[in-house]
């Protein structure tokens, strides 16, 4: 379902729904390009006019039922998805699930019923013909009439899920109520996790569920509700903090780990506190984390004239297949190594050790390029068997490559889930489990404790290690803005280590703000006259401009926040990203990716008008604060999990003057 919101307005909430009859031409791109969305793929809520790569069909028009991957390739034309039924008209696209690229098994629905009554939008249909009926995925829940589709994923083996979907086509469309989906999921292992388009209220009083939740088909139950997706920051859920955000789209590993959901809600939502989370209904959120890609990232190898299309399908292949040894995938939480420059080389090989990820779940920004600090989690490929211990390791970037067991070591400790039986009956954050101090890791009690053979109650948050790189709580490195590089080592036996390095850049120094008076000023529009900090502005100046200097080995973007006026209030400008050249300011800002430029000299930001505080702008004394971000990626560590909460650091100063209409 597309719900419309403006952008650039705080928190709307109007919904339509959106039923366009679009009837671009129904070209094809062919099986081989599927594969260009093996790893990731998604829908836009809206069609445009593509820029980039002339897709291979030559139509540069993408719909809103097409399949897109990040680096500008089309993946899959609705037609392409639809073949098996000869579709005349585009039906749109508003979930997807790539079971089996390489032999174009692809499960999905549709925007619009099929003209022809074979499916509707809210049924589950397949590129094999198959047509899972509405009724079917949410009879469990009491629900007597098609309620529609929003996002779908199967949870389970490839094999299985396969399997399933040829039985689905056998059997028809008509067999699968009456609890026999549910049999035959169950019979294979597997679930299908769903949003629908609109919410459930039973007339009896009954639990019902909302459109912003993840339910199960297996068990008629709600997997994961809106309220624990979102941060508490957010008015998520009805009714536990009161908004329905909606469920447009997600992905989940095949194993249903829950803490790995990305995810996009149906609307916007701006945090009146400028250093709260924001994000639009074309962002890619992770559970409980905030914004991991905004929608630009997905689109802008497209070259489109809008610089968000709404997100309406989302797939991620979160798993991997087992490697022969242990070894490291994933830095500064669930970043693969690969999206590193230097995090995946031989030993001894270059690299800067910055986030470069251009992709799918890459971070906003061109070129998007981040250190790591606080704790960094670290995650991999451990086997079931066959070792004794395992360890994180690390040196210098500079020193050389020392013997197996003989660097310096991250350190670890986790608390852990236990079960507590009569009279509790409930799983309590009492264990714990840590590294020596070396940051060796008994594998066999870390396998045990994530299973939750070990303590009664699965641990799946456990990471092969997280990093307390600002020295917090004393596990630190020497230099906790350093250049290293890690590795794993393991003992089965004997002492080994992987056979690649993978580069890390910290940064745990926030940007610095020039003393009083040239951090912050404001001037007048002839930019010379300064308002002294408590100076009153000549009566009748509503146009200011704002001049300032900070600078940051690693510099983001900042942001300035006027408050006062009667009644108060406020008006936010920015951010302005470094990256950006206009940045809605054309001519202003004077940044770059070290902060102000030229360095050690205030240069104008930008411009402010005080009659952007609307009636509110009175003879007042107001306050202007500067905020300040660098671009580290930090998450919190309380030894149960790590908290991706990169954003939220930021340096802050402000300055005090009276204006007056």
């Amino acid at each position: 379902m597309r719900r419309k919101v403006s952008l650039w307005m705080l928190v709307v909430f109007v919904t339509s729904l959106v039923l366009l009859p679009v009837q671009p031409a129904l070209s094809l791109v062919g099986p081989a390009a599927l594969l260009a969305c093996e790893s990731a793929g998604f829908s836009t809520e809206e069609d445009f006019i593509s820029h980039g790569p002339e897709p291979s069909d030559g139509n540069p028009r993408i719909s809103d039922g097409d399949l897109l991957s990040a680096d500008g390739a089309v993946c899959a034309r609705n037609a392409d998805l639809l073949a098996v039924f000869q579709p005349r008209t585009d039906l749109g696209l508003d979930a997807v699930d790539i079971i089996d690229a390489r032999n174009y098994m692809v499960a999905f629905s549709t925007e619009l019923d099929d003209p022809g009554n074979r499916f509707t939008a809210g049924d589950l249909i397949g590129t094999n013909g198959a047509v899972l009926p509405n009724a079917a995925l949410v009879g469990g829940f009491g629900v007597g009439h098609d309620i529609g589709l929003d996002e779908v994923k199967f949870i389970g083996t490839i094999s299985a899920t396969v399997s399933f979907l040829a039985e689905v086509r056998e059997r028809g469309r008509d067999y699968w109520t009456a609890g026999r989906l549910q049999d035959a999921l169950k019979r294979r292992q597997l679930d299908l996790w769903f949003s629908t388009e609109g919410d459930w209220n039973p007339p009896t009083g009954a639990p019902g569920f909302l459109d912003g939740d993840i339910l199960s088909a297996a068990s008629a139950s709600i997997v994961v509700n809106q309220a624990t997706l979102l941060p508490a920051s957010v008015p998520a859920g009805i009714p536990a903090r009161g908004v329905d955000f909606g469920l447009d789209a997600f992905a989940v590993p095949r194993n249903g780990d829950r803490e790995r959901i990305y995810f996009s809600t149906e609307i916007l939502y701006e945090d009146p506190d400028p250093v709260g989370l924001s994000f639009t209904d074309g962002d890619v959120l992770r559970f409980g984390n905030g914004v991991v890609a905004v929608n630009w990232s997905l689109i802008q190898d497209f070259k489109p004239a809008a610089r968000d299309l709404g997100l309406d399908a989302l797939f991620v292949a979160a798993d991997q297949p087992p490697p022969t040894d242990p070894n490291i995938q994933t830095m500064c939480g669930d970043r693969p190594v690969a999206d590193f420059d230097g995090g995946l080389v031989p030993i001894g090989g270059p690299g800067d050790g910055l986030y470069r990820a251009n992709s799918a779940m890459s971070p906003p920004g061109d070129p998007p390029r981040r250190p790591c600090g606080r704790f960094v989690p670290i995650d991999g490929y451990l086997p079931a068997t066959g070792i004794d211990r395992f360890r994180v390791a690390y040196r210098d970037v500079a020193a050389p490559a020392p013997a197996v067991g003989t660097a310096a070591g991250v350190r670890t400790n986790w608390v852990l889930w236990e079960w507590h039986g009569w009279p509790i009956n409930a799983c309590l954050a009492t264990g714990s489990l840590s590294t020596d101090a070396n940051g060796w890791m008994d594998a066999s009690d870390y396998l045990a404790a994530k299973s939750g053979t070990l303590t009664g109650c699965a641990n799946s948050h456990l990471r092969l290690a997280v990093w307390d790189t600002d020295n917090l709580v004393g596990f630190g490195p020497p230099n906790k803005n350093g250049h290293y590089r890690l590795w794993l080592e393991w003992e089965d036996g004997g002492l080994h280590r992987e056979p690649l390095e993978h580069h890390l850049q910290l940064d745990n120094v926030l940007p610095t703000i020039a003393p009083f008076p040239n951090g912050l000023q404001v001037r007048l529009p002839d930019g010379t006259t300064i308002v002294p900090a408590c100076g009153e502005a000549p009566k009748g100046a509503s146009q200011f401009q704002v001049w300032g200097q900070f600078d940051d080995a690693y510099y983001w973007r900042f942001s300035l926040v006027v408050r006062g006026g009667v009644p108060p209030t406020s008006v936010g400008y920015g951010p302005h990203n470094y990256w950006d050249p206009t940045d809605g300011t054309v001519g202003v800002k004077n940044t770059n990716d070290t902060g102000t430029t030229p360095n050690a000299t205030t240069v104008r930001l930008r411009d402010i008008n005080m009659t952007d505080l609307g009636a509110s702008f009175v003879d007042c004394c107001y306050l202007l604060d500067l905020y300040v971000w660098d671009a580290s990626i930090r998450h919190e560590f309380g030894g149960l999990s790590a908290v991706d909460n990169s954003g939220s650091y930021y340096a802050n100063t402000f300055i005090t003057f009276a204006a007056a209409p």
